[in-house]
């Protein structure tokens, strides 16, 4: 587990406190279920000072140069040096030299970097929350409310704090120590069909991803963890690993999911068994049914950890009982699945929004009018996520795919794991999503190359169709959740921050679970929704502005922005001194 704060002051070297705000920082940031029996990383030198939490095998440290993660290349690549080569991995680096400090994301933008500058500091960190604690102020950023209420998430380039910035993937900001000039190198993101066969294209993304996958051979499978689905994406790691390097005696595979999950067919929890036994792989399967503990600190602590960037809470409804586990177990991480081989079939700019996670609020009915309603900050797609003229729907919805979901809901998970554990996503490699966006569209879309590569290399184990998680609308209708909900979106800090009027718009939405609706079958329409093919689907949306965010997933979202928002606060007074 590591996240990571790194400083530099322009004018007077650091001294003690700064040591000791630091150690506070790194306490701050430790889940309240870990016991840190590894100990925090704190370095203090002259103008420079960084912090690593719960410091583990999986940090790297150059004289004042940090990474966090793996490469994927040669263990002599120079990733230390300040404009010295950006190397292939899943990675944040934080690199010094006597003229500049250069911070780098990787090329899928798989690990969130946030960065400050004033006059006298240059503040990057993996955490939000560090930089604000280090800094002992908040400066709330409304304009993130419309995107958590659209997206249930910041939205595609901001932070909680609107002096603090996100570094976009694939990029890096150097700071000039003599001027003081801070610098953004971003490589774009740019969809350009080779000319090449489908079987040239075909062999030449097999190769890739076993040239990726070979790389892992240096990691000690003792402490590395392989989270297993019975989906394509983990399939094709575990195969490939098979393929390539042979299946390590010490290494496991993991899910997670409902108790129940277990004994029903086409479900992952069950396919991901059958999967591990045909490989003949060690597999282990983990609960997610709901913690003895107080509700509110799980929820807390979900938010803690994540930093209030996502909503996404039904694998995790056990307390983050499975990563504390795996923490306890002296797992160094988990090797992930996340990829961007393609998306599913759209027929439209809303349909493309929607399907990527990037909606705005205009794309929802309940929403729709919202922003001018309340007198909410006003919601645009920054310009350069927008499609372009000779832009093709699927092209531009695997670009959002990469410049959006992957570093914007993708490395929001992830942050959620790095509390506890490492995480690296070698089908996330640069060179593996530099081959992608070569394609044709019809090879991306829905996968359909990746999945004929796993077809192919992969035994007769059948893909699974449901999740193993529970549904989040069912735990968000849940009587305690809901009391939970009221409860704090009903308070006068509520009130005061969002005004009465929008919160009772919220109230009004939120509907709770009865025995009736608990025993109901499923409707008419929504039987016949569930055998509709996504192009027919993506037509009835086209015809009729349908789309609705479900009452009580938009109150957890108001709700996660008041605890979020209460949070940062506290964080600003704690250490202001």
């Amino acid at each position: 587990m590591s996240k990571a704060l790194y400083a530099y002051s322009r004018h007077d070297d650091f001294n003690q406190t700064i040591e000791n705000r630091l150690a506070k920082i790194c306490e701050a940031l430790t889940p309240d279920n870990v016991n840190p029996a590894s100990g925090h990383k704190i370095r203090v030198r002259g103008k420079t000072a960084y912090a690593v939490t719960l410091n583990n095998s999986a940090l790297h440290e150059a004289d004042l140069s940090l990474l966090l993660g793996c490469l994927y290349e040669q263990s002599d690549t120079n990733w230390s040096t300040p404009g010295f080569g950006y190397p292939d991995g899943n990675y944040a680096i934080f690199r010094h030299s006597d003229e500049a400090i250069e911070v780098v994301s990787d090329g899928a933008g798989s690990r969130t970097i946030w960065y400050y500058q004033d006059d006298d500091l240059f503040v990057a960190s993996t955490s939000q929350r560090a930089i604000i604690l280090f800094l002992g102020a908040f400066v709330f950023d409304e304009s993130v409310i419309p995107w958590l209420l659209s997206t249930g998430s910041l939205g595609p380039r901001l932070s909680w704090d609107k002096r603090v910035r996100r570094l976009p993937a694939d990029a890096s900001v150097l700071l000039d120590k003599k001027t003081w000039a801070l610098s953004v190198n971003q490589n774009p993101i740019v969809f350009s069909e080779a000319s090449r066969t489908d079987k040239a294209h075909k062999e030449q993304l097999a190769d890739t991803i076993r040239q990726t996958v070979k790389q892992l051979e240096s990691l000690d499978f003792n402490r590395w963890l392989l989270p297993l689905s019975g989906g394509y994406d983990s399939r094709a790691i575990i195969c490939f690993i098979k393929e390539q390097i042979g299946i390590p005696k010490a290494l496991n595979t993991v899910t997670w999911g409902l108790e129940s999950s277990l004994a029903e067919d086409n479900n992952d929890a069950k396919i991901a068994r059958e999967l591990a036994q045909s490989l003949g792989v060690q597999h282990e399967y983990h609960h997610t049914d709901l913690s003895p503990e107080p509700l509110e600190t799980i929820i807390d602590r979900f938010l803690l950890c994540g930093e209030g960037r996502i909503d996404h809470l039904s694998g995790y409804m056990d307390g983050m009982a499975i990563w504390r586990k795996f923490h306890d177990d002296n797992i160094t991480g988990v090797i992930r699945g996340d990829e961007g081989f393609g998306w599913s079939q759209v027929s439209s700019e809303l349909t493309v929004r929607l399907s990527v996670g990037c909606a705005l609020c205009t794309d929802f009915e309940n929403l729709k009018n919202i922003v001018e309603d309340f007198g909410l900050p006003a919601q645009q797609l920054p310009a350069e996520f927008e499609k372009a003229d000779n832009e093709s729907l699927s092209a531009w919805r695997d670009r959002l795919y990469h410049a959006y979901r992957i570093p914007t809901i993708l490395a929001a998970l992830s942050d959620i794991k790095f509390s506890y554990v490492e995480q690296i996503n070698p089908l996330l490699s640069k060179a593996i999503l530099s081959i992608v966006r070569t394609m044709p569209d019809a090879l991306r879309t829905d996968k359909f190359l990746f999945k004929e590569i796993v077809n192919t290399i992969g035994p007769g184990v059948p893909f699974a169709t449901r999740d193993a998680n529970a549904d989040p609308k069912n735990i968000l209708r849940n009587k305690s959740f809901v009391n939970l909900l009221k409860s704090e979106i009903s308070s006068s800090y509520a009130d005061q921050l969002l005004g009465p009027e929008f919160i009772k718009y919220i109230l009004d939405g939120i509907r709770e679970e009865t025995p009736a609706s608990k025993a109901r079958k499923p409707t008419l329409k929504e039987n016949i929704s569930s055998l509709l093919p996504k192009s027919v689907k993506n037509w009835l949306r086209d015809k009729a502005l349908s789309a609705r965010v479900d009452g009580n997933v938009l109150a957890f979202r108001v709700f996660i922005l008041l605890r979020m928002h209460k949070t940062f606060q506290a964080d600003a007074a704690a250490l202001s001194s």
